[in-house]
C-alpha cells in the first residue's frame, strides 16, 4: 500500500478549512445585508412623502439642512456620511445617542425583517416597514427627546441652538 504523507494530508485539510470559513462569511454577508434597488417604489422605501403615518407636522426648519430622499442608496450616502443616522436593529437605536441642531433632517433606518413604529417625543411618529428607511426632523424645542421603537425606548436625541 502507499502511504500518504502527513504534510500533504495537512495542506488538504486546511484548503477545506479556508472554503469552508470563505462560504461562511458569503453566505452570511448575504443574509445580513440584502440588496436594495435604487428606485422610488414606496414598498422598499417608507418616507413620510411616500405614506408613512405621522402623527404630526414637524416644526418648521429653522435653518437649512439636508434634503428628505427617496432612494434608499441616496439616503444612506446623505444621512450616514453625515452623521445624522439612527439605524435600528431589534428596537435599538444605534448610536444611542444623537445631537442635533433644531429643525434638521436625520434618517431612521429600520434593518429589521419586520414593521416597526418608531416615534419621537415632540410629536413625529413613523411606521417603517422592514428594511424601510424614514427621514425625520429634530424637533425645534431644545433638550433631550427620547425615540421610542414599539413603545419601548431605543434611543434620545438632544437638541441644540
Amino acid at each position: 500500500m502507499h502511504k500518504i504523507p502527513r504534510k500533504f494530508l495537512y495542506i488538504i485539510g486546511g484548503v477545506i478549512l479556508l472554503g469552508v470559513i470563505a462560504y461562511s462569511v458569503y453566505v452570511n454577508l448575504k443574509l445580513n445585508y440584502p440588496s436594495f434597488p435604487a428606485s422610488t417604489d414606496s414598498s422598499t422605501n417608507t418616507l413620510p412623502e411616500s405614506g408613512a403615518a405621522t402623527s404630526k407636522k414637524p416644526a418648521a426648519a429653522t435653518n437649512v439642512s439636508l434634503p428628505a430622499t427617496k432612494s434608499y442608496l441616496d439616503a444612506i450616502k446623505i444621512y450616514k456620511n453625515t452623521g445624522y443616522y439612527f439605524q435600528f436593529v431589534s428596537c435599538h437605536g444605534s448610536p444611542g445617542t444623537l445631537t442635533l441642531k433644531k429643525g434638521t433632517k436625520f434618517m431612521l433606518d429600520n434593518r429589521d425583517p419586520r414593521a416597526h413604529k418608531i416615534a419621537i417625543t415632540g410629536g413625529q411618529s413613523f411606521n417603517i416597514k422592514a428594511y424601510g428607511f424614514a427621514i425625520a426632523t429634530a424637533p425645534s424645542t431644545l433638550g433631550t427627546h427620547y425615540i421610542t421603537c414599539d413603545g419601548g425606548g431605543a434611543a434620545t436625541i438632544t437638541v441644540q441652538k
